[in-house]
């Protein structure tokens, strides 16, 4: 055999196996696990962006809680009143005792 056949078979053999490493690659089974997607997340926030949404939104908030605007709340800059906004949405929420009252129940067997 001549180096030039050698070479050729060789070259033949190397691609063969190749091809066969990509189908064997192809085919397997993927053994991760499948992931689960969340419900999509709306577009839009739910937290007001203009100064005058989030002063409407904080006064109706302080309402809900028997408060009212502080004083001097005008010379608060747009950030501080979102904060406020947020905070004061955050202690109107509901706790989970209120939502399911027998949450803290213990469940014996």
């Amino acid at each position: 055999m001549t180096r030039r056949r050698i070479g050729g078979i060789a070259a033949a053999v190397f691609v063969a196996g190749g091809a066969l490493g990509f189908t064997v690659a192809a085919v397997q089974e993927d053994e991760t696990p499948p992931v689960t997607v969340g419900a999509a997340q709306p577009t839009a926030s739910r937290i007001p962006t203009t100064r005058a949404e989030l002063v409407k939104a904080w006064t109706a908030e302080l309402e809900h809680a028997g408060k009212e605007l502080p004083e001097g709340w005008e010379v608060l800059t747009t950030d501080e009143i979102r904060g406020r906004y947020v905070h004061q949405r955050m202690l109107n929420a509901p706790s989970a005792e209120d939502i399911d009252p027998d949450m803290g129940r213990r469940v014996d067997g």
